[in-house]
């Protein structure tokens, strides 16, 4: 691996790497001289032989863990000793096992749930949310992702779609059965009487509104060489005889013309329902309306001035609908903070999704982790683990070099102990 390809904290790792091998290796390169000149001197000076026990046995564990390390991720002097090389050769074998760790250890669904649970996320949340410059934030990016959305969308596509559901919900909704049981409400029981008498009364006043225009009318339609007497009796006739039948019928509720009326409205109302012959009518009077030029400019129109109005609020830092969304937003987390049992139903629903997630897509994680070390190139992926792990193993070698050289000096001593005593004076399970 070479070290230009390396980011930054890479490289210092591979920087740290090298350092400790520097500092295992010349430890060993220190125990073996060291040997070597105590091995030299032993005959002239006999306590040396401390020493040179220390540093053989150094150099043995020194080694020793050399090899065990080396094994791990390369052939040890490049000779293909079994069992070395151990993560190149089984790589696949490591990805396969690692992905399945991850899964059965990291992804569970337990452990997924008491992490989850003892976030407390509600109240993480909310506190986070209720906070005045989060919400505004919150707002600005929802905002922002409206106004993003809309310049990207295809304007005729748009008035297209508006226009077809428009005239879908037209000819699928019958307005006729809805007016009639509007005014089957408005007029049922004694409202049906009481509104009656207010057209009634509504009636009078333009008749008593509406006299000098019926004079008028009178005159202009009456010969010329009528008397003026006549065309007065004529318009008294007129006006009196429509008062006092609208008067009667105001305080008469049993007037045959009231009745009559009354009916009529009724059956009109029943017509609205149920006539088939009203309905035909609606239809037509609908595709007529929906043929019109006016419906397609009613969509034009329409979607021009909403891609207007949310492009202004996007581009307003003190627009309406920003300010809306960022009080919900607001409000929304201090009602959490307030409602215990709402904190516990967004908990639960955060732990029910993060078990569903983790029993639907758990494994397709570790299939990614699995195939992700599978795809590396055997000596790239050993090379990538000994950078992260390489460090701490070099204190493998750095010991057995200390730990080596402590039994070693160990042994030797014990020997030269026992050296020193008479064998008659050893313990009987030690004398030869």
């Amino acid at each position: 691996m070479l070290l230009n390809d390396l980011s930054n904290q890479e490289q210092l790792k591979m920087t740290e790497l090298v350092r400790m091998k520097r500092i295992a290796s010349g430890l060993l390169i220190l125990m073996t001289v060291i040997f070597i000149v105590s091995r030299y001197f032993h005959a002239q000076l006999p306590w040396l032989g401390y020493i040179e026990a220390t540093a053989e046995a150094a150099m043995v564990g020194a080694i020793a863990d050399w090899f065990a390390v080396t094994a791990l991720f390369r052939h040890p002097l490049g000779i293909k000793i079994p069992h070395t090389a151990i993560i190149p050769n089984r790589k696949n074998s490591i990805a396969e096992q690692f992905g399945l760790f991850v899964q059965e250890n990291f992804l569970s669904e337990d452990v997924i749930s008491d992490k989850i649970r003892s976030m407390q996320l509600s109240h993480r949340v909310a506190k986070w949310i209720s906070e005045p410059d989060n919400a505004d934030a919150i707002a600005t990016q929802i905002t922002s992702g409206i106004a993003g959305v809309v310049k990207v969308m295809d304007d005729k596509d748009i008035r297209h779609m508006i226009e077809n559901k428009l005239q879908q919900q037209i000819r699928e909704t019958s307005f006729a059965p809805i007016i009639g049981d509007i005014l089957t409400f408005v007029t049922s029981g004694k409202r049906q009487q009481d509104l009656f008498d207010s057209f009634v009364g509504i009636g009078l006043h333009l008749l008593e509104d509406s006299d000098a225009d019926i004079r008028q009318t009178v005159e202009e339609e009456t010969p010329w060489w009528f008397p003026g007497t006549v065309d007065r009796a004529i318009y008294h006739k007129i006006v009196r005889s429509v008062s006092k039948t609208l008067y009667e019928m105001q305080v008469d509720i049993f007037h045959p013309m009231r009745i009559r009326l009354m009916k009529m409205s009724t059956d009109f109302m029943t017509d609205l329902k149920l006539s088939e012959e009203i309905k035909e009518k609606e239809i037509a009077l609908k595709e007529d309306f929906l043929n019109a030029p006016a419906l397609d400019e009613f969509a034009h129109s329409l979607w021009a001035d909403i891609k207007t109005a949310l492009l202004n609020q996007s581009q307003n830092p003190d627009a309406e609908l920003k300010q809306a969304i960022a009080d919900a937003v607001r409000g929304f987390g201090e009602s959490i903070l307030k409602d215990e049992v709402l904190a516990a139903k967004i908990d639960g629903w955060a732990e029910d999704s993060a078990r569903y997630l983790i029993r639907t897509y758990g494994h397709e994680v570790a299939n990614l982790v699995s195939q992700t070390i599978e795809g590396w190139d055997p000596q790239a992926a050993s090379e990538r683990i000994e950078l992260q792990i390489g460090k701490d193993l070099q204190f493998i070698r750095i010991n057995g070099t200390v730990v080596g050289g402590l039994a070693g000096l160990s042994i030797y001593s014990l020997s030269q102990l026992f050296a020193s005593i008479p064998v008659d004076q050893l313990p009987q399970w030690l004398q030869p």
